[in-house]
């Protein structure tokens, strides 16, 4: 199989950022894969989540108010098979209260036909010491 850039996937993306921003949890999580082999990590060093609903428990509240905004930056999305991966550097804004420009990584698995996240590390960037 052939590794291939996805118009399909970066559309998947562009979706789950909007959905963040709609108010709408329910819609986010739809996102995300219930697999027992899904993996999640943010940001704070706490943030590590080997429990697909224990993640989307947590970071529930972020999504459930609207007015949240993320913003793709360098969003590039590959896929080979049912296999697909993203990456970008979105601005997160959370009700335009906390703002946070971010890199951003996705592995989907095509489940049942749909593109679900079975992995995603968020970071952010820090500058070097000196």
């Amino acid at each position: 199989m052939e590794v291939r850039r996805s118009e399909e996937l970066a559309g998947v993306v562009r979706a789950l950022y909007a959905a963040m921003g709609a108010g709408d949890p329910d819609a986010v999580e739809a996102f995300y894969s219930l697999a027992p082999h899904a993996v999640f990590l943010g940001s704070d060093r706490a943030e590590f989540w080997t429990d697909s609903a224990r993640h989307n428990l947590d970071v529930r509240p972020y999504w459930e108010q609207a007015g949240n905004t993320v913003t793709p930056a360098e969003l590039l999305a590959f896929e080979c098979g049912d296999v697909g991966w993203t990456v970008d550097r979105p601005t997160i804004e959370l009700a335009a209260v906390q703002r946070f420009e971010t890199r951003l990584t996705f592995v989907f698995h095509r489940e049942d036909g749909a593109w679900k996240v079975v992995h995603a590390h968020t970071s952010v960037g820090v500058e070097p010491p000196g």
